[in-house]
């Protein structure tokens, strides 16, 4: 259990509640079970957390990657990880990797994120502790493991990532993470929350994500369902424009999939 009460099952517990399903005397379809457990929230998960320094800004190439998740729904990644800076940028996943029943299985991303940014600005005062104005921001993008996930245990050879984005973002825009907030130099803790049922929000749901800094078009959904087994989700750490700095302190991904 977690903090807050909920249940983290493993895959084999979720297998074993599967197939009580199908010991009914009257067996309900697959299709039905798979509905039962969504509706339960009843999902594996990963978690990965890193705590280190890192400032981004204009001189010093403006995104830094700060923290890659583990290959989505591939034995072996289930559970806590704490990373430290030295194990995390040695960390090389291998490619003997098993293939998933579902081609997307992700279900929910929660986003826990410390940042802040330089503490001052010159203009726009009124902008000051709020989110508009804002040049410093958290993103997330897809990486792709090559070579792909081939189900033969034998393989055992180091695999590489490929972005999907070749290119960072040159402003915040209608699908960023999360803003800092204007000129505060005090660490902001941010949650962010994304799931796989989440559709296009409202005028007036958007202009409520983009007054809690986030991308108006950020909570559509579209990130989560498109998700494929073996994916891993990059968090990026940006600034932009002279005198904007992105100080990132931690950082928390919890991935959950159906199984």
């Amino acid at each position: 259990l977690s903090q807050r009460g909920d249940t983290f099952p493993t895959a084999q517990d979720i297998l074993t509640v599967r197939s009580y399903f199908l010991l009914l005397k009257t067996p309900l379809c697959y299709e039905l079970v798979d509905i039962i457990l969504d509706e339960a929230c009843y999902w594996a998960h990963s978690t990965v957390e890193v705590e280190y320094p890192v400032c981004a800004y204009l001189s010093n190439g403006k995104d830094r990657m700060y923290l890659r998740t583990l290959p989505l729904a591939i034995p072996g990644t289930e559970g806590d990880f704490r990373l430290f800076p030295s194990r995390y940028q040695g960390y090389s996943p291998r490619s003997n990797l098993s293939v998933h029943a579902r081609l997307h299985p992700c279900r929910r991303i929660v986003f826990e994120l410390w940042s802040h940014d330089q503490g001052w600005s010159s203009n726009y005062p009124n902008d000051r502790g709020t989110y508009r104005g804002s040049y410093t921001w958290w993103d997330a993008s897809v990486e792709a493991v090559q070579p792909e996930i081939t189900g033969d245990p034998g393989i055992g050879s180091p695999v590489r990532f490929h972005q999907h984005e070749q290119r960072r973002p040159p402003l915040p825009n209608e699908r960023s993470l999360q803003r800092n907030l204007h000129a505060v130099e005090e660490t902001q803790h941010h949650t962010v929350e994304w799931s796989y049922a989440d559709t296009v929000p409202s005028t007036t749901d958007q202009q409520d994500l983009y007054n809690r800094g986030r991308g108006p078009l950020s909570a559509d959904g579209r990130f989560v369902r498109n998700l494929k087994v073996g994916d891993c989700i990059a968090l990026w750490a940006s600034a932009r424009f002279p005198g904007w700095e992105m100080h990132a302190e931690k950082a928390k991904i919890s991935v959950y999939w159906a199984i």
